[in-house]
């Protein structure tokens, strides 16, 4: 769990991640975790790369393990996506390239990040990118070897794990650029590369099934960029680019040039910015004009907006005035429990919104309860599984 926080010694604002040993279910578990969380802390303070938050300290106060990091506030990359539908090849160059170089940087220090998805991308709302989480990385020499979990299953993601991870083959920095072309893919086409939630359907599918060709999907792409999606997405780690760099290099033609315009599209935050205006003064706008598609549905209209931005609101709250944040989720969140339901995404996130507030304020009896109501909500619904596992956590830190 990653909290906002105030670092008074320095007078800045820091992000806070602890890792919660009560959560496992034996000490095995709990040793892989802390293990996973220091290796996380160690790589990510080998970075000297923009494209990686930057970690101040690393401690524990009993049972918790903490990393006091860099606070990088914007938008992942499933959130971008979401709301802007399929990218402009500017756009989406300009959060690869980045990319690309965090992933060089990494693989020429023996490390494999084994876990790049939307969500551990992030776009500051300066416009940079930046690759988090790094927990279940594999590091030449490290001490904990992460190959499998407790339960054998491959450290990935599903959806954007290569074949080789699949099937338990050894993983390189080429596993990697396999979860480079999904993600591009997913960017240039509006949809992930294989449209299946089942887990082990996306298994037999990353390992043998060619994928929908893009140039089918989405008009207009350059001819070096299908051919480089296609070789990303290779099944054999040999038919794919060498490196990072020469994904890189066949990528960067496509970046905005210093003064172009902002892309035609609304899109917040602008990945494009730090090409287009590099070291810009303050007082140049974020972004450009949002423009309004005629004739059809806004490209960048927001499902359920209301309801994420109260998310993001609480969340920016929650390090500084957890009152404040409690005050506004009572004032708000029935009408969008009775708009949208108790078991929507949305919905749900803002439920852990309050009990996670009350917990900060230590009302852990109040909180104890929408954790438990929480669950009694979710367990046994499909899709809903990791929100079953989320309230388990919270009833187990209300003690």
């Amino acid at each position: 769990m990653v909290w906002r926080a105030y670092d008074v010694r320095l007078s800045r604002v820091v992000a806070v991640k602890f890792a919660n040993p009560a959560a496992a279910l034996t000490f095995q578990d709990r040793d892989e975790m802390l293990k996973r969380f220091q290796q996380e802390a160690g790589v990510a303070a080998r970075f000297t790369n923009t494209g990686v938050a930057s970690v101040y300290d690393v401690g524990e106060e009993l049972p918790h393990s903490y990393l006091v990091m860099e606070l990088v506030q914007g938008s992942t990359l499933d959130e971008l996506m979401e709301e802007c539908g399929p990218l402009e090849l500017s756009v989406a160059a300009s959060i690869i390239v980045p990319i690309c170089a965090v992933l060089a940087a990494a693989h020429r220090a023996g490390i494999v990040h084994r876990d790049l998805k939307p969500s551990n991308v992030m776009v500051s709302e300066q416009g940079h990118t930046k690759v988090l989480d790094f927990g279940i990385a594999r590091v030449e020499g490290a001490a904990v070897d992460t190959r499998l979990t407790r339960t054998g299953r491959n450290p990935g993601s599903p959806g954007y794990m290569s074949p080789e991870q699949y099937e338990g083959r050894q993983v390189t920095g080429k596993s990697d650029l396999y979860a480079l072309g999904c993600l591009l893919y997913e960017m240039l086409a509006g949809r992930p590369v294989f449209l299946q939630d089942d887990e082990f359907a996306l298994r037999h599918m990353h390992t043998t099934v060619i994928p929908d060709a893009l140039g089918g999907l989405r008009e207009g792409l350059p001819g070096a960029v299908l051919d480089l999606v296609d070789r990303l997405l290779a099944k054999e780690p040999a038919d794919r680019p060498a490196s990072a760099d020469e994904v890189n290099k066949i990528l960067r033609v496509y970046l905005p040039a210093n003064g172009d315009d902002p892309p035609d599209d609304y899109v917040f935050p602008d990945p494009t910015r730090p090409f287009r205006l590099p070291f810009a003064p303050e007082d140049v706008p974020l972004t450009g004009p949002r423009v309004e598609l005629p004739g059809i549905v806004s490209r960048t209209y927001r499902p359920r907006a209301d309801a994420k931005d109260l998310h993001h609101e609480v969340r920016r709250l929650l390090g500084t005035e957890p009152a404040k944040a409690v005050n506004l989720l009572r004032e708000r969140l029935p009408d969008l429990a009775e708009q949208y339901g108790l078991r929507a995404h949305e919905v749900l996130d803002l439920r852990f919104d309050l009990a996670d507030s009350l917990l900060v304020q230590s009302d852990r009896e109040a909180a104890r309860d929408i954790y438990t109501a929480i669950r009694q909500d979710t367990v046994g619904v499909d899709g809903l599984e990791m929100y079953v596992t989320r309230a388990e956590e919270g009833i187990v830190r209300c003690g």
